[in-house]
């Protein structure tokens, strides 16, 4: 009963720090692990605690926060259900991720807090660095597989191992699909009309790509020749990206995009760099949605829309 406490304490404590805490700009998660334990084998006397058929067989529920796609920091409530060793554990871990792929690699490094029934020294506090995998299951659900090497800070200088893994739900807000504006009606004056002639450029980009593909040519050429018939013209190149990655990310990215279009139209075609305005939307303005591979590759784009208005006489 105690340790099953022990555990539902740290649950109820991340209860409530997500109460507080949903407002934040990152994310508050909670998760249940499983790990194997390997002791060293000097804890326990006459138990080869290292061993697999001897190691601790762990089970704890974890309290984290996800500052961004880069970092996290959890602290987690660990307790040995195998009644090998009768072990109990706290960590605190940080975490860096690589990569904004659905599966990341990572390292981990942090400190912990061990006891151990029956061994030489009862209670000992340690230092752990890992390495691991994390993958998003889903908008919420996440995995990770690590490896962890624990060193004690005291005189016995203990070193135990752990494989495990982890399931954390994320309490991110959902992105909603914002809609497409429409463009305005063209204005009428009396006794006349007003038309107007667009020229829409569309370039799709591949992930985490700014690079304009060759395939695009004959839509730059198109464009360009507008503008050199049509001196008095100017146009805006907006960027855009799916909701992969960080909203401040994105934001970058986009106008990386679309400065690229820009410098194609500069460099290649000859238009002056005073009739481009670029901006960049990052993730809030999708076409498609984001839940999908295809609407994802639709959502990475720059489009340029030229209006050049003419008045003809009815």
């Amino acid at each position: 009963m105690k340790k099953i406490g022990f555990l539902l304490s740290g649950l109820l404590v991340g209860a409530f720090v997500h109460s507080v805490s949903a407002e934040t700009e990152g994310n508050v998660y909670l998760g249940l692990g499983a790990s194997s334990l390997a002791l060293d084998n000097s804890r326990v006397v006459g138990i080869p605690t290292s061993s697999p058929g001897h190691s601790s067989k762990m089970f704890s529920g974890i309290l984290g926060y996800q500052f961004n796609d880069q970092w996290s920091v959890d602290f987690s409530l660990g307790t040995d259900f195998s009644s090998e060793t009768g072990t109990d554990q706290a960590l605190i871990n940080v975490y860096r991720f690589f990569g904004l792929n659905k599966w990341k690699p990572y390292v981990s490094a942090g400190f912990s807090d061990f006891g151990v029934d029956g061994a030489t020294d009862s209670s000992t506090q340690q230092i752990q660095g890992g390495v691991g995998i994390s993958g998003d299951l889903s908008h919420n659900l996440e995995l990770r597989l690590g490896y962890q090497v624990f060193f004690d800070l005291g005189d016995e200088s203990y070193t135990d191992k752990a494989l495990g893994l982890s399931f954390n739900w994320h309490f991110r807000k959902p992105k909603a699909v914002a809609a497409a504006q429409p463009e305005p009606e063209p204005e009428s004056v009396p006794q006349q009309k007003e038309v107007v002639d667009t020229f829409e450029l569309l370039v799709q980009f591949d992930f985490d790509k700014s690079n304009v593909k060759a395939v695009y040519g004959p839509q730059f050429e198109e464009i360009a020749r507008v503008l050199k018939e049509s001196p008095d013209i100017s146009m805006t190149i907006e960027g855009h990206t799916c909701w992969i990655g960080t909203e401040e990310y994105n934001e970058g990215l986009s106008q990386r995009r679309a400065n690229a279009v820009k410098d194609k139209f500069v460099q290649d075609y000859g238009v002056a760099a005073s009739r481009i305005n670029t901006v960049g939307y990052g993730e809030t303005r999708p076409v498609a949605d984001n839940n999908t591979l295809t609407g994802r590759r639709k959502n990475r784009r720059a489009i340029a829309v030229i209006l050049r208005p003419r008045i003809v006489t009815e």
